[in-house]
């Protein structure tokens, strides 16, 4: 499909989401990348300027039947659709050029130059002001406080190493009350522990196992979709996208660990008792 001349030429200023990143570089040398913002198996990192590749397929991207190319949005209220509002997320401002397919999403393109990096201004572990970036095991770059930031590198630096300007954003960061926090993360306890109580006293009531084994199929079901459930009722307990996100990715895997631990104890005290009951 022949697209027109204007098109090619003409650089379209949009947004995407991206994560920072370290690499290792030649010579033993570490580099500061950008990646895609939601991981992919086939997901590679660009440079401030590059040239879109499509990793499946002989051609050049993108395609309109492919979903190769650079993406990006208009405009920040739109940014949603790229991914949602993870506090680790980049938010970059960008060039389009070459092929550009524009679609009622966003667009694609075959060439992008970043020319801002703006990050969260919140630490993405415990949601005070970052001052700096914490380096995490495997590369990724986050924003983080000053007590956060045991491998810390600074905007500037990360700003050196890309060659455009890196920056926290200007918003003014909404505090959450430690309590709200406090009764967000226990209220995802509640339930697997109500509805393993209710197993129990179902089990006693039939005098069969197969309530408790119901309860923690329950339970289960549960910690898959706990998550989804929270995520659309923190406005509740006074969190924002960002906030509930941080705190879910810092808290679910105590709390899944917590309500395991739970239904084992129930049923190793149930069995006690229906022990001491039936001897």
């Amino acid at each position: 499909m022949d697209l027109p001349w204007d098109v090619y030429a003409t650089p379209i200023a949009a947004k995407k989401l991206a994560r920072l990143g370290v690499q290792s570089g030649g010579e033993g040398a570490n580099r500061v990348v950008l990646l895609p913002a939601l991981f992919r198996q086939l997901g590679a990192s660009y440079a401030v300027s590059d040239t879109a590749v499509c990793p499946m397929h002989d051609h050049e991207a993108p395609q309109a039947r492919c979903t190769c190319g650079f993406y990006a949005v208009e405009s920040d209220d739109e940014l949603w659709r790229l991914g949602g509002d993870e506090p680790e997320f980049a938010v970059l401002d960008v060039d389009l050029a070459g092929r550009v397919i524009a679609h009622e999403h966003g667009y694609r393109a075959s060439h992008q130059h970043v020319r801002r990096v703006t990050l969260a201004n919140t630490c993405v572990r415990c949601g005070k002001p970052a001052i700096t970036l914490q380096r995490h095991w495997f590369g990724a770059l986050t924003p983080a406080c000053g007590r956060h930031a045991r491998q810390a590198v600074s905007v500037e630096d990360a700003a050196a190493a890309l060659g455009v300007p890196v920056e926290f954003s200007t918003e003014e960061p909404v505090p959450t009350p430690r309590f709200a926090r406090l009764q967000f993360v226990l209220a995802q306890l509640v339930v697997p522990i109500a509805i393993l109580l209710l197993g129990i006293g179902g089990a006693f009531v039939a005098r069969s196992g197969v309530p408790l084994n119901f309860a923690q199929l329950g339970v289960l079901g549960w910690l898959l979709a706990g998550p989804t459930v929270f995520d659309r009722i923190a406005p509740k307990f006074g969190l924002g996208h960002r906030e509930t996100a941080r705190l879910q990715r810092r808290w679910h895997c105590l709390v899944v660990c917590v309500a395991i631990a739970c239904d084992l104890l129930i049923t190793v005290v149930a069995a006690v008792v229906w022990d001491a009951m039936t001897t």
